[in-house]
Parts: C-alpha cells; structure tokens; sequence
C-alpha cells in the first residue's frame, strides 16, 4: 500500500456510480510502474495524468483510455486492449507495444494523434471507430482490422465531409479484411488494396484501390543453330545492301 501510495496510483468511484463508471487514475506528478506484470482492469476507465509505465507488462480489459495534457504513458514492449475510447492529449510511448481494441460498445471514440507499433480492430458486432477529425493515427509496425463479412468493421470521422487520417509507416505491414471506410484517409501505405469499401459512405483516398502489377515478358531463347540461321541471314542482308545498284 506504501509503494501504490506513493505511485499516487487511486481507484476512484464516482459517489453513487456503478462499477461500471470507476476510473483507475495515476495523478499529476505521480508515477506508477507495472513492472512487466499483469493488470486486468475489467472494464475499468484509465486516466493518466501522471506517468504510467507498463515496463513490458500488460493492461488488460480497460474501458476507455485517456492520457492528459501532462500526462506520460510508456507502453514500451507491452500489450494494451480496451473495448472503449482513445484519448490522447498527452504523451504516448508504443514502441514495440501492441494496442487492441475489442468488441464492447457499439462506438468507440479515437481523438487526438498517436503514433502506435501495433494496433489492432478486432469485432464480430460491425463495430464503429469514430475517428476525430484533423487527427492522424500512425502504425509503424503493424496494422489489423479484421470484421466479419456479414458485419464489416466501420471507420469514419467525427464528421462527414471531413477528414481524419491512418498512416502505416513504409516498412510496416498490414492484414485487413472487411471494413468500411467513410471519410477517413490512409496517408502512408495503401490500405487494404484489391479489396472493396463494404458500408462506407467513402473519401476513402488511400484505401481499396487495385495493386497493378506489370509482368516482363520474356522473349523466346533460340537454339543454337538458329542463332547461327540468323546470324547468316543477317550478313547476307548486309552484303547485299552495299553492292552498288
């Protein structure tokens, strides 16, 4: 209790919420460390103003996620899933981590730029990602977003007619299937090429459009003694363009 206290780490409920309203907190000014262990927070909310470090460990379960102007998450090397919203007006530190959203609410809320090592989009539901606009998601490893053909995945700003954007980093790799995209732009790698927008709106710049690959034909190998045909027929054309006529 002396080390939580002093990691100024609080599990705040609301007076008179459920359960389902409880915050887990790291307080401006405090610091907490997981230290490579184990977090399930059961659908619990995380707000970190403060610094939160996973050191490798795993944060399991979260509800919403929302790092402060002040505040430091370093998920460096660990595992992140959350079935609810991504706020991000602090500092995020994903470098080799992995961050997955899950099945939960029918909407989740994306807001503010993140730059993640590996995010995923996992739902069965046809689930909504809302993203805000102007705000730009960057995947430098690896991206997955994976619906189910009778309920596509739906990405889409937080309003129509204007823009937000995914950026997968040269180098990174992508396995997309069945999703939806409705005003939201992939400014690095194509996205999900050769496949179709399955219940978006579109302004999809960046996704869908078919890879075209140009195959060199290669010419047919003579035989030696063609090669040798060819070669008198050749000069016997030649001899026969500088007799004088």
């Amino acid at each position: 209790m002396k080390d939580l206290g002093r990691a100024l780490l609080a599990l705040v409920f609301l007076c008179g919420a459920s359960a389902a309203t409880a915050q887990l907190s790291v307080s401006t000014g405090g610091t907490f460390a997981l230290n490579g262990g184990s977090l399930n927070l059961d659908g619990t909310g995380l707000q970190v103003n403060g610094v939160l470090s996973l050191a490798g460990g795993r944060l399991l379960n979260a509800a919403n996620v929302a790092i402060g102007a002040g505040g430091t998450f370093d998920a460096s090397n660990g595992q992140v899933t959350l079935s609810g919203d991504w706020s991000d007006a602090g500092s995020f530190l994903g470098g080799g981590s992995q961050v997955g959203f899950v099945d939960g609410p029918a909407s989740s809320q994306i807001t503010g730029n993140t730059t993640f090592a590996t995010l995923s989009f996992v739902s069965a539901t046809g689930k909504n990602y809302v993203f805000g606009t102007g705000s730009t998601q960057t995947i430098s490893q690896l991206l997955t977003i994976t619906g189910t053909a009778g309920a596509p995945i739906q990405f889409r700003s937080s309003a129509a007619g204007q823009v937000a954007n995914i950026d997968l980093l040269a180098g990174g790799a992508q396995n997309i299937s069945h999703v939806g995209v409705s005003d939201v732009h992939a400014t690095g790698q194509q996205l999900a090429p050769n496949q179709t927008n399955e219940g978006g709106t579109g302004n999809a710049t960046g996704w869908f459009a078919a890879v075209v690959q140009s195959a060199a034909v290669a010419a047919p190998a003579l035989s030696r003694w063609a090669a040798m045909l060819l070669g008198v027929m050749l000069a016997g054309f030649a001899l026969r363009q500088r007799r004088p006529q």
